[in-house]
């Protein structure tokens, strides 16, 4: 091949990569702008085939789904000065991509290095946000999603841990002010739950939609990124206090177990005492029972004598002689010492 042969197949490749340079396609989970000379020319541009100059013209594509990354654990102090451990994630997506190109971007066309330049700007105002939340809520507040806040006084919210009973005193102006509302609402709460509605105490809800709302001031701005959604996977204590944590968990419930037994022991003390009494009082009925029966058969049985002897009085004392008599001389070893002219022999002498 000669050199006119090598020029035209030079010319034919710049000529189709001239070609394939000349227009740009959109899919519908891209968001893409249209650079000339490193300016924006077009933005937000619509899924599509569209032209443009080549070589002098650059499309920049960036994912335009929502995208979800997990927050690096940070420790967070409470109302209550308490260290927690809380592991995050946060699902965002680019608003404004003319924005997130400029200010992301930093003259870079890669979405993934423009991706994990967002999450590095994100992770410092999730963190703040969160921050500043934690540091008006309580634990309980936190992890079960309801108000603990006994009552208010003054400039002093009283609060009783659920597990232990113990209150703690936290200034006002260290909580937020939707828990303050609800602790002077508690009763109206009450009626609205009575009734079926929801009473909005979900206090994992609000801090959620605060701190979202928090970020998004800055991010939708600054960066062109809306925040959709963040939420708190774990929420634990650190290593250097989860020991101490546990055992006293542990000794709430032991004295728990002991005030239980207790409880038990009396009880059953009280229903021995009953079953001891109603045997006694059924003992001492069944007793008076049987004494007036037993009363109603003697006083028959001497009528029965007394009429046996009226009607013939000295059979009645032979019988009853005879009765004495077998009764005497059961036992061969028995031995009576009486007088010869005893009336026990009365019938005795009369046989001869």
């Amino acid at each position: 091949m000669n050199n006119r042969g090598w020029l035209a197949l030079l010319a034919l490749g710049v000529l189709a990569l001239l070609a394939l340079d000349s227009f740009y396609i959109v899919n519908q989970t891209e968001k893409a702008v249209l650079k000339q000379f490193s300016r924006i020319e077009k933005a937000d541009i619509s899924p599509g085939i569209y032209p443009k100059w080549p070589l002098f013209e650059e499309v920049v594509k960036v994912d335009g789904r929502a995208l979800v990354y997990d927050v690096p654990t940070q420790s967070f102090l409470t109302a209550e000065k308490k260290l927690l451990n809380v592991d995050a994630f946060v699902v965002w997506r680019i608003n404004n991509v003319q924005r997130y190109i400029v200010s992301v971007g930093g003259g870079s066309a890669n979405p993934q290095v423009m991706e994990r330049r967002a999450r590095e700007l994100l992770d410092p105002r999730v963190n703040e946000a969160l921050r500043n939340e934690f540091a008006s809520r309580t634990v309980f507040q936190v992890v079960a999603g309801e108000s603990d806040v006994e009552k208010v006084e003054g400039d002093t919210a009283i609060i009783r841990d659920p597990a232990t009973g113990e209150t703690t005193e936290v200034p006002t102006d260290q909580l937020d002010e939707s828990i303050l509302r609800e602790a002077g609402q508690e009763d109206s709460d009450e009626d609205v739950a009575d009734a079926g509605e929801p009473s909005g105490n979900d206090q994992r809800e609000a801090l959620m939609d605060q701190v979202r709302q928090e970020v998004n001031k800055s991010t939708m701005e600054d960066l062109g990124i809306e925040v959709v959604d963040i939420r708190v996977k774990q929420v634990d204590w650190p290593d250097q206090v989860r020991g101490r944590v546990f055992d006293r968990m542990r000794a709430e419930r032991q004295r728990d177990a002991a005030a239980h037994r207790s409880q038990g022991r009396e009880e059953a003390e009280k229903i021995r005492a009953g079953a001891d009494r109603q045997r006694t009082e059924i003992l001492a009925d069944a007793y008076r029972k049987s004494q007036a029966i037993r009363g109603e058969g003697d006083a028959q049985a001497a009528a029965t004598y007394a009429q046996a002897y009226n009607q013939d009085k000295e059979f009645f004392r032979f019988y009853r002689s005879l009765q004495a008599y077998k009764e005497s001389f059961k036992d061969p070893e028995d031995v009576l010492i009486l007088e010869p002219d005893s009336d026990f022999f009365r019938y005795l002498k009369g046989a001869k």
